[in-house]
This record gives C-alpha cells, sequence and structure tokens, in this order.
C-alpha cells in the first residue's frame, strides 16, 4: 500500500464517521439511543459510528432511515473504507 493510498483510505474513514456524527447530533440522538433502534449493542455502534466496523446493508438502510442520510452515500463511503 502506498502512501497516499493509505492516507485516502483514512480520510474517507473520517467522512463517514463525520457524516454519521453530524447526522446523529442533528436527530439529537446519543450512540445509546441508536444502537437501541437498530438493535446492536452500544459497542457495535461505536465501531460503525469510527468506521472499524463495516455494516450489513440491512444495518445501513435502516441507519439511513433513523438519521434522515441517504443509504447509497453511506454505502459509498463505507465500501470506499474497506
Amino acid at each position: 500500500m502506498t502512501e497516499w493510498s493509505c492516507k485516502y483510505e483514512v480520510t474517507v474513514v473520517m467522512e463517514l464517521k463525520q457524516v454519521l456524527q453530524e447526522a446523529r447530533r442533528k436527530k439529537g440522538l446519543t450512540q445509546q439511543q441508536v444502537a437501541d433502534m437498530l438493535d446492536v449493542t452500544l459497542r457495535t455502534y461505536q465501531r460503525y459510528e469510527s468506521g472499524t466496523r463495516r455494516m450489513s446493508l440491512e444495518t445501513a438502510v435502516l441507519l439511513s432511515e433513523i438519521l434522515g442520510v441517504d443509504v447509497r452515500d453511506l454505502a459509498q463511503r463505507q465500501s470506499r473504507s474497506a
């Protein structure tokens, strides 16, 4: 992996993190509340939000509905961070 590609991947993960955090905060939700709505543990949601764990398409769709974010945007950001 080149230095450039490594930096690019970190940037993409940060973008996903920023999108999720910003949308969650705009809705006035805590990480625990979103985790409960997704029926996952707090730690699992924290890993989704930090980009250290990939979510299923089903989870991405549900999360997009909860946060009011376009699911295609979440999927694209997640796939680029892999």
